[in-house]
């Protein structure tokens, strides 16, 4: 997807463009300071776009877990966070639910976690936690 947000925003920058689009459409287009400066303004926004999409879009993939106990429940509120050099805290909202994985939005991101073996006996939309070591 973020391929296709990434062409796509460089596609509308390209059609954008005052000199391609003269040359594609085969249209007169007046060079009017004013006109082609905002042109241009709209063009770094879009091509800003571009960039932050390809540079930030890695951080939207959920991180991959595997379960180091059973799923419990808990109080509402999401929580991501190291407790040794290979245990996580993982806290969060039950999105969605396989045989063998369970994926929680923990706030900020979303966590895949592999149950390798684990009981998950927390409903969809119920605050979950658990214990799991990166994949």
């Amino acid at each position: 997807m973020r391929r296709g947000v990434a062409a796509a925003l460089l596609l509308a920058v390209l059609v954008n463009l005052p000199l391609v689009h003269s040359t594609v459409t085969g249209a007169h287009v007046e060079r009017r300071g004013v006109l082609v400066g905002v042109t241009l303004a709209i063009d770094l926004l879009l091509v800003l776009a571009v960039l932050l999409v390809v540079r930030y879009g890695a951080s939207l993939r959920p991180v991959e877990m595997i379960a180091l106990s059973d799923v419990g429940r808990c109080a509402p509120g999401g929580r991501f966070e190291r407790l040794d050099e290979d245990r996580w805290e993982v806290r969060g909202e039950v999105v969605e639910i396989a045989p063998d994985r369970v994926v929680l939005d923990t706030g900020g991101r979303r966590v895949v976690v592999h149950l390798d073996g684990h009981a998950n006996p927390v409903g969809h939309q119920q605050p979950a936690r658990v214990e799991a070591r990166p994949l």
